[in-house]
This record gives structure tokens, sequence and C-alpha cells, in this order.
């Protein structure tokens, strides 16, 4: 994260904190972060030197406006205004990960190969949270290249029970064996 992406992020928390509007901000972000990372064209026009604030300012007032706090949107036309917009992904992004800090909160993305139910993921977010002792948010993924199972990934810790990675390392496992019984 770039400092300058940290101290706009920090920024908005202490306003949100301030205004007593924390968890509406967060909604907001989330909100923000989702309509990003759903629409490539968006990104894309909003890191454009080529096009101008004006259209950039009202892009996002016809998007967020009405949705969003009128604290998240003076705070996304302020961006445009100091000509950051091209740097709201990031800035979304900082601001949630300062705010998994403040809360202890840290993120899991989850790949299985079949959709989990609603108790495998109860399951799996309480083991996660008694193993880590922190709240823990999940994102899923479909992955039918892992063939059954699932790969958990919390921060750095990678948690792979995949019948993918089993056959894997049943292979090595094997050749190892081979490779030792010809010496």
């Amino acid at each position: 994260m770039s400092p300058v992406a940290r101290r706009y992020a920090q920024a908005l928390t202490e306003e949100a904190q301030s205004a007593g509007s924390l968890d509406a901000v967060d909604a907001d972000v989330a909100l923000v972060a989702d309509t990003l990372g759903g629409s490539r064209d968006l990104r894309l026009a909003l890191t454009s030197p080529v096009v101008s604030h004006d259209k950039k300012a009202a892009v996002l007032e016809r998007l967020f406006g009405g949705q969003v706090s009128d604290l998240t949107l003076r705070f996304l036309h302020l961006l445009v205004q100091n000509e950051r917009d091209g740097q709201i992904p990031e800035i979304v992004d900082a601001y949630r990960l300062l705010r998994d800090e403040r809360t202890g909160t840290v993120e899991a993305l989850v790949r299985s190969a079949k959709p989990l139910d609603h108790a495998e993921i109860d399951r799996l977010k309480g083991a996660l949270e008694a193993r880590g002792g922190r709240t823990v948010r999940m994102r899923y993924e479909i992955d039918p290249a892992l063939v059954g199972g699932l790969v958990v990934r919390v921060g750095d810790v990678v948690y792979d029970r995949s019948v993918r990675h089993q056959l894997e390392s049943l292979r090595d496992q094997l050749a190892e064996r081979a490779a030792v019984s010809l010496n």
C-alpha cells in the first residue's frame, strides 16, 4: 500500500470515527470496492488520465449518489478534486486493511471444488477463528480444478486440503520411494 493511499484511508477512517459513522462508511467502502471489482471499464475510466475530472465526478455521483453516505460521497469527490481519482481502488483497499487492523479482522479466501452449504461455512469460520483468535471475514471461490476438498488462505498461511494436493503429495512420495529403492 502506498503512503498516499494509507494517508487518505486514514483520513477517511478518522473522519468517519469522529462523525460516529464507521459502520456506514464500512458498508459504503464495501459497496465501492464491489462496484470497482465488478467493472473493469469503471476502473479504467477512473484511472485514465484521458477522462476529465468532471466526467469522473459525474460518474461517481451517478453510481453512488443516494447509495452511500454523504461523508463517503464527499470523500470520493475530494479524491477527484485532488487528482487522486486514479488511486481510488488502492485507497479503498487501504481503508479496508486499516479497518481490519483496528477491529482485529482477517480475511480468508476459501477455494473449494464445489459450493459449500451454510453449515460447512459456519464450521469452517468457527475453526479458523478459534485457530487464529481473530474475527474472520470469508471470501469464496469455486475451483473445479481442486477435484475435491478446499484451499484456505488466511494472510500468508495456506491450508491445502484439496484432493489435487493430496494426489500430488502421494505422487511425490511414491517417486521418492521408487528412487530410494533403485539405489
